[in-house]
């Protein structure tokens, strides 16, 4: 009696054979495919952000799909804001996709004084509605917080203040408390024996009253 053709040896020694080849045709698909996917990956030039400003790195980064990651640290030898360095050299050519971290200069480290000096400042900012000049001249002032020059000139440059808000909620003070007009208001803000605002902000403050 003729045996089953699946119990003949021959007949999976072929059914082996014609696994591997399936098996090795798959594989080499998958790899043709994943070669295929890293050649396609655009390449773009990598640009010189120490020309750029920040609007412009962004939206570069936006257009050549390019994620710019930004630090900022102390420097003595670069100015505050000034462009340090970049992770990634300019005219590099890397893949889309790709990260590159930028750094910016924090300027000099502050001193003490300094760090004082702005501590207060926001103080007089966020409790007492002060104007840039106000804050200054109370820091420095023989009858207020008798600090160097140089530390209230830091602090308020380095004060992160909105003195549009500031103006208007002096303004709605005057307004509620002593019942003034948005003339006399306007004067005493920014007046050199007032609130020392400037004529834009004090501008924004009384056009913005009835807010």
């Amino acid at each position: 009696m003729t045996k089953p053709i699946y119990k003949r040896w021959w007949f999976w020694v072929i059914l082996v054979i014609v696994l591997f080849i399936i098996a090795g045709a798959a594989g080499g698909h998958e790899d043709s495919s994943s070669s295929s996917g890293s050649k396609s990956a655009k390449k773009v030039e990598m640009a010189d952000f120490s020309v750029m400003s920040e609007a412009d790195r962004d939206q570069w980064g936006k257009d050549n799909q390019i994620t710019i990651n930004v630090k900022k640290q102390y420097s003595s030898d670069v100015q505050n804001g000034a462009f340090i360095s970049q992770s990634v050299k300019a005219g590099t050519k890397v893949a889309q996709g790709s990260s590159v971290t930028v750094v910016y200069s924090k300027g000099a480290k502050p001193t003490a004084e300094q760090r004082n000096a702005l501590i207060k400042a926001k103080e007089y900012s966020d409790t007492m509605y002060m104007a840039k000049q106000g804050i200054y001249d109370q820091l420095t002032s023989d009858y207020g917080e008798q600090f160097p020059a140089d530390a209230a000139q830091y602090a308020v440059d380095h004060l992160d203040a909105d003195y549009n808000k500031n103006a208007l909620e002096k303004a709605k003070s005057y307004q509620k408390e002593m019942n003034m007009s948005k003339s006399a208001i306007y004067d005493q803000l920014t007046s050199s024996y007032g609130e020392k605002f400037t004529q834009s902000e004090a501008q924004y403050a009384v056009d913005h009253l009835s807010n």
